[in-house]
């Protein structure tokens, strides 16, 4: 019952899907009490949604199981997953440069999936506040992204896709995931950093375009370090991202970060999983070797 699974519950549950929040304590009681309330920081909409909530999971039995934590959470889950009856799919949602490796060993390796929310948020009191595109024209969320962590899943990857998309849910599938994770890493990393590097004040990032220059090189650096690691950029488009001028590059990071999405779903997340960004960074630098750039190293750093 965080920021990522109760909004994508939400979302999932005004669609039709039958799905259930895991939550104990004062958090299952307020949701239960007073429904999870909404604020959408693009347009100021705001809703109550009444979630399902459930405690003993191991009580019913789900055919899908949402793991929507930090990459550094999810082996404290294991026992759980483990004592799910029926050997559901079990579908990670969220970033990681470890990929599944003890996730198969664990639980089997056609039954673990890998993947992403298209959605950044925060808390404001019990209120979550969410952003899930950059301008009020575009579509509301609809999007997740799916991969099998091991071909023998590739059957449970196209179940959840082929139901998810009856119910308009737009899929985004791409093998192998960890390509995926680690070109999305590569392109968040650097705004983290030019982040932190003025204490989350963004006015101060923005104006700072000889540290934008940086970010978009060392993006670029990091993207490149990735493919000479053996790993495909995914989405393919990200390609262009190697090869745009840093000036032009630092004009479209300023835009994000003058947006309502850029504060509440990048510089909101990068105040609250600072561990995690760290984390990340180490070991992009490790992947990266011999082949990270000077801007990859510098920016990163500072995380």
């Amino acid at each position: 019952a965080g920021i990522t699974g109760c909004f994508t519950a939400a979302r999932l549950m005004q669609k039709g899907v039958d799905i259930s929040v895991l939550a104990r304590g004062d958090k299952a009681a307020r949701l239960e009490r007073d429904g999870l309330h909404m604020r959408d920081g693009i347009t100021g909409e705001t809703a109550t949604v009444r979630l399902n909530i459930v405690r003993r999971p191991v009580a019913e039995t789900f055919n899908v199981a949402m793991v929507c934590v930090q990459a550094r959470h999810q082996q404290s889950l294991m026992p759980l997953l483990l004592e799910l009856p029926g050997r559901p799919t079990v579908w990670y949602l969220g970033n990681t440069t470890q990929g599944y490796a003890t996730a198969i060993e664990q639980l089997g390796r056609n039954r673990v999936l890998g993947g992403f929310p298209g959605v950044g948020g925060t808390w404001e009191g019990e209120v979550l506040v969410y952003a899930d595109r950059e301008k009020p024209t575009d579509k509301p969320f609809d999007r997740l992204i799916l991969g099998e962590a091991h071909p023998d899943a590739a059957a449970a990857a196209g179940a959840v896709q082929n139901h998810l998309q009856r119910v308009t849910m737009n899929i985004e599938r791409y093998v192998p995931i960890m390509a995926w994770h680690w070109s999305h890493i590569a392109m968040i990393l650097p705004l983290a950093g030019a982040v932190y590097q003025h204490d989350q004040d963004l006015d101060a990032v923005v104006a700072d375009r000889a540290l934008l220059k940086q970010a978009m090189r060392a993006t670029a650096q990091g993207l490149t370090a990735i493919r000479r690691a053996g790993y495909p950029i995914l989405p393919r488009t990200l390609n262009v991202m190697r090869w745009i001028p840093a000036a032009l590059g630092a004009g479209k990071i300023a835009s994000l970060l003058q947006s309502d999405f850029g504060r509440i779903a990048l510089a909101g997340h990068a105040a609250t999983a600072r561990d995690e960004m760290h984390s990340f960074a180490a070991d992009l630098l490790s992947l990266a070797g011999e082949n990270a750039g000077a801007d990859l190293r510098e920016v990163l750093s500072g995380i």
